[in-house]
């Protein structure tokens, strides 16, 4: 029984440390990994492979006393293979106004730092474009 009880407390922790942490500064948040809803969550945990991260920009800016000027994105995707298991902490460079807010959304980049690899840039894509990697995709496997 002890060695039933061993082994199954094993497996639990390296099935929990099978997993990344990805984080996303105060103006991103997750909204699905894979088709499935994540409720407004600016952490997941994440196990290696392939994912389909869909990400939403928010963010509130108040240019005046009485002003209020909210800035929200339509879903942004980020196509994701994951090698191992890491801490990933995503950023954008700083954004200060909701000018600077709708331009990080017409060409949105996040930067990624991991243990070996700071300041990695990555395109997010919009859900035509994720369309048309989808569609291309697609052809290549139709025409093997």
């Amino acid at each position: 029984m002890k060695k039933f009880i061993a082994i199954s407390l094993l497996s639990v922790v390296s099935s929990v440390s099978m997993a990344a942490t990805i984080s996303l500064p105060d103006n991103l948040i997750f909204t699905a990994v894979d088709g499935k809803t994540v409720q407004n969550k600016s952490q997941i945990d994440i196990a290696p492979g392939q994912h389909l991260i869909q990400i939403q920009y928010y963010d509130v800016f108040r240019p005046g006393v009485d002003d209020t000027d909210i800035i929200k994105s339509d879903a942004l995707y980020w196509i994701y293979n994951l090698a191992k298991d890491e801490d990933i902490q995503v950023k954008t460079k700083e954004v200060l106004s909701s000018t600077s807010a709708k331009n990080f959304i017409k060409s949105p980049l996040i930067i990624l730092d991991r243990a070996n690899i700071k300041g990695e840039t990555v395109k997010l894509v919009n859900h035509e474009e994720l369309m048309a990697i989808i569609m291309k995709q697609h052809s290549k496997m139709m025409q093997q």
